[in-house]
């Protein structure tokens, strides 16, 4: 996605800085406006980096899932002001690229949902391995979910979820406490070695 909207982009900038540079000093309006475009697709391009680091995060593919998941939740504590404790193994855990994806994006839809709905001020996050099961536990202490919530198909972000774990053969469970917060945790079993 970055690549193609990146160079499409580009080559954007470059017929506008062509098209402007044509222009004649006494065309104000006309400057005024491309110089305005210009500043458009660079902000742009900075939202599609902004965005494919969201998604895959290249931490993801450098350092691994527990170091990704590190770097999210300081980023969920920046734009939300909510604390986020991490609890992590110390060693790292080996996953192929998928499961890495899939556990990586649902943390994401987890702490997008507290940032949303919970009205939470903190969030506790553990990440370890149980024999070969992969366990992501996300604790709010916000408003707790409502269990008609739960299996609500507008609940679009909870459809996602469960569809991304089943992949795998693995089950998320979610349960709110009214006025307490809500636990999710995340189970998916690993490959035999």
């Amino acid at each position: 996605m970055h690549d193609e909207l990146g160079q499409a982009l580009t080559g954007l900038k470059m017929d506008l800085t062509w098209l402007a540079s044509r222009l004649e000093d006494g065309h104000k309006p006309l400057t005024t406006k491309t110089d305005s475009m210009s500043r458009l697709i660079d902000q742009t391009v900075q939202s599609v980096r902004r965005i494919s680091a969201g998604l895959r995060p290249g931490v993801l593919d450098e350092l691994g899932l527990a170091a990704a998941i590190e770097w999210q939740a300081k980023d969920f504590r920046m734009h939300t002001g909510i604390r986020c404790q991490v609890s992590l193994p110390p060693g790292s855990i080996e996953l192929d690229p998928e499961r890495a994806t899939a556990a990586f994006r649902i943390f994401q839809e987890l702490l997008t949902n507290v940032a949303r709905h919970a009205k939470a001020t903190r969030v506790d996050v553990g990440v370890r391995q149980d024999g070969n099961t992969l366990i992501v536990e996300v604790q709010d202490n916000g408003r707790g979910i409502l269990s008609t919530k739960l299996d609500s198909p507008k609940s679009l972000g909870l459809l996602g979820m469960r569809e991304r774990v089943l992949m795998f053969g693995g089950k998320i469970e979610i349960a709110g406490d009214r006025g307490k917060g809500t636990h999710a945790r995340v189970s998916i079993p690993l490959p035999m070695h």
